[in-house]
């Protein structure tokens, strides 16, 4: 197909006209013959049958011819023979009404008549007529004419369609003859002009007009525009030579621009590696800024933000494009209250300090140092602001300054722990045997009373009337919480190292809450029953390696205290909330489990919650706390298990305790 396209694009216009004009007689020629054969072969094919068949059959269907065919069989035998004398008709056959044949003539070579008579023609050029014999009955004549008339039939009509296609190859090639002379040579002539004037460039020559049509229209354009291009081509030769002696001066012109061009590409050359310089200096200087780990902030005469580093971004979590230009109190608003000092700093261009402020920052309270340099450059009136986040420190510190405190209160604890427990275990001696000595059942009691003529059940009921018991009984519990206080004092002072089984701190929590729950305690002022406790465990979390007495007594003291805060809030139809979670964590790339346990009661203030693990400190009245529960869950967390134990609170709302325990198994000494 590509090749027939390739073909016909190279062919001359004239040849072009040509064939689409063949193309179009063909075709109407081809449709036009092939209409003619079918429509003759449909109106014909079923008159195949001459004239003198259809005469025949007409004389031998009269009534009088009839009967003599149907009442003597050998003179009707003898009339289709004469019948069948006319031309064309080749076998004829009579069949009675039941369709047996009756009379026939066939001549020898012929094909045999069929012995039944026939329901339709068998070929075209069979005739078949049903002739009525009386009621309801016919007789069949079948007649056979010469199967050579269709062929003659389309032969004749052969001829006739090629005699037309000769008649039209023939006009069609005078009117191609016509259209080469009227269309082709005055095209080709314009070619043969055009050529010249484009190739030759000889706008002298003149094309020739043969006729008074569209070609004769554009040969007479073409010399006109001819004609233009003649003059047009002569003022451009004048202006080319003006055009030459003003190049000799422009080249001269040139040469010395081009020397003046080599200086400047010189000197643009220097310029863009120093900027260059100045380009990489200034990236260089903006990723030492970015890499800062203080918040680093530069601010105009008029406190506007001309530098603002990523650390700052993060801090504020402002971008570096949305914070330029911007006033310093819109994008840091946590520092309306130290302005007055930035503009101090740049009015005396002197440095000022702020140290441990407390500023409310989009992620929360932290304490920030903040430092304020004023510019030194004479044309520009400015100041740098560096905040570095110092909670940590902080938080460090106040680690370090309890842990001192434990460590000073160890070796008082050890001393005061033999003291204490020597008069103690007098106490408790003298308590139980004052009990034996009063017993209805020692042998040596009764022999005592019976010597002296008393009866040890009167004794008894003396006791009881006047509560000597209940007070024996409250010297022994006396004794025994004082027992309790000095084991507790004793853990400041052990030095012995110990195993961490791991445990499953979700059982460890469910325990200690069950009892905690089961505390039901008026003198100290809670009731678990009137609390929600809820918890949370990671399903993820594996067992954490701890002492689980430890951790059980760290945690009921939590919850006891929470329990107390939450019965000292005066809102007390406000049901009270404690939620424990421990999930799993990674700190200094590090696994750790955070323990929270965090209630909605009175809160701790500022001042008790710097002293809160101290020991022997509390807020609570004489008889009702000693001040070593939180002293000693801070020394079994920190000390026994190397974690770490927080408290954040919000007086009026509530407090919130965090224990941090390593996943790692392992022996951990106690430090000294």
């Amino acid at each position: 197909m590509n090749g027939f396209q390739d073909y016909l694009s190279r062919l001359s216009i004239s040849r072009k006209l040509v064939l689409v004009m063949l193309s179009v007689v063909l075709g109407v020629a081809l449709v036009s013959c092939a209409v003619l054969i079918v429509s003759a072969y449909l109106v014909s094919r079923n008159n195949f049958v001459p004239a003198n068949v259809q005469a025949v059959s007409r004389i031998l269907s009269e009534p009088t011819v009839l009967n003599t065919l149907m009442t003597n069989k050998s003179e009707a035998e003898n009339i289709l023979h004469v019948a069948s004398e006319y031309s064309q008709i080749s076998a004829i056959a009579i069949y009675t009404p039941d369709g047996k044949l009756y009379a026939k003539f066939c001549p020898s070579g012929n094909t045999p008549l069929p012995s039944r008579a026939p329901t339709e023609a068998l070929t075209e050029t069979d005739y078949l007529k049903k002739i009525s014999a009386g009621p309801r009955k016919f007789i069949t004549l079948y007649i056979q004419a010469d199967p050579s008339l269709p062929i003659d039939f389309y032969a004749g009509m052969t001829i006739a369609v090629v005699i037309i296609l000769v008649f039209i190859l023939l006009f069609g090639s005078l009117a191609a003859g016509m259209i080469r002379r009227i269309i082709t040579l005055p095209v080709l002539h314009l070619i043969r002009i055009a050529n010249t004037v484009s190739i030759e460039e000889n706008y002298s020559v003149r094309a020739q007009k043969f006729y008074h049509d569209e070609i004769g229209i554009l040969a007479q354009t073409f010399n006109t525009m001819l004609s233009r291009i003649e003059a047009r081509d002569s003022l451009l030769t004048n202006a080319r030579d003006k055009a030459e002696q003003a190049s000799l001066k422009a080249q001269a012109l040139a040469i010395e621009t081009h020397m003046s061009n080599k200086q400047l590409e010189q000197e643009v050359r220097g310029r863009k590696e120093t900027e260059r310089q100045l380009t990489r200096l200034q990236h260089h200087l903006n990723s030492i800024v970015d890499s800062m780990p203080s918040a680093l902030v530069a601010v105009d005469e008029d406190l506007a933000v001309a530098q603002w580093n990523r650390e700052a971004s993060v801090l504020t979590g402002i971008s570096h494009d949305h914070a330029m230009g911007t006033y310093l109190g819109e994008v840091m608003p946590f520092l309306v209250d130290t302005l007055s000092q930035v503009q101090e700093a740049l009015d005396s261009e002197t440095a000022v300090q702020l140290e441990k402020l407390l500023l409310a920052l989009p992620s929360g309270e932290k304490h920030m140092d903040m430092m304020i340099y004023p510019l030194a450059e004479v044309d520009q009136h400015g100041a740098v602001i560096r905040l570095d986040d110092i909670s940590r420190r902080i938080q460090l510190e106040e680690m370090m300054v309890q842990t001192e405190k434990m460590m000073s209160v160890g070796g008082l604890a050890a001393g005061m722990a033999h003291e204490i427990n020597n008069p103690l275990g007098a106490i408790l001696q003298s308590v139980q045997n004052i009990k034996r000595r009063v017993s209805p059942e020692l042998p040596a009691n009764q022999k005592a009373a019976d010597e002296l003529s008393i009866k040890l059940e009167a004794v008894d009921a003396y006791l009881a009337k006047r509560e000597i018991t209940r007070f024996l009984e409250n010297i022994h519990s006396a004794g025994v919480r004082a027992s309790q206080i000095v084991s507790n004092m004793l853990q400041f002072s052990r030095r012995e190292s110990r195993d961490l089984a791991p445990m499953p701190i979700g059982e460890l929590i469910s325990q200690t809450v069950d009892i905690a729950a089961s505390d039901f305690n008026l003198k100290q002022g809670f009731d678990f029953k009137r609390i929600t406790v809820k918890q949370h465990v990671d399903p993820d979390l594996p067992p954490v390696p701890c002492i689980a007495n430890e951790i059980q007594q760290v945690l009921l003291n939590l919850l006891k205290n929470a329990a107390q805060a939450i019965s000292n809030k005066e809102e007390s139809d406000r049901l009270g909330q404690i939620a424990i979670k421990a999930v799993k964590a990674k700190e200094n790339e590090k696994e750790v489990v955070i323990i929270t346990v965090e209630d909605n009661g009175t809160g701790i203030p500022e001042d008790i919650r710097r002293r809160i693990f101290e020991p022997f400190y509390t807020t609570k009245d004489i008889g009702r706390g000693t001040g070593l529960g939180l002293s000693v869950s801070y020394f079994i967390i920190t000390n026994n298990h190397h974690g770490t134990i927080s408290v954040n609170s919000t007086p009026g709302i509530g407090t919130v305790f965090t224990i941090t325990l390593n996943l790692g198994m392992g022996t951990l000494p106690v430090t000294h």
